[in-house]
């Protein structure tokens, strides 16, 4: 994991296209993605109300803040396990490691 100028900055790993994207601390799946040209299907415009966007979460869910309020009455709703499944316009990166999803 790199440091920018006091920016903690981590890697999603996109296994099943086997490429790695850099992120920084607070930014979601879904923009780092974007930012890398990976676009992600989002029916509600990315307010963690669908589960259109959703990634399953191989290794590293600890390196993501938990579910805030609206993603985690999403997943609960869609019986979704947060620590297997986020929903990539939500799940965040807290600076502490890489994550490594698999995209549906």
């Amino acid at each position: 994991m790199e440091s920018i100028e006091g920016v903690e900055m981590a890697k999603v790993i996109v296994s099943n296209i086997n490429m790695a994207f850099e992120g920084m601390e607070n930014e979601t799946i879904m923009q780092i993605l974007y930012r890398n040209g990976i676009e992600i299907d989002s029916a509600c415009g990315g307010h963690g109300q669908c589960t259109s966007c959703r990634v399953i979460i191989l290794f590293g869910s600890e390196n993501l803040y938990p579910p805030e309020f609206e993603e985690k009455d999403t997943l609960e709703e869609n019986g979704m396990n947060p620590e297997e499944e986020r929903l990539s316009c939500q799940a965040k990166l807290n600076g502490k490691g890489d994550v490594v999803i698999y995209l549906p």
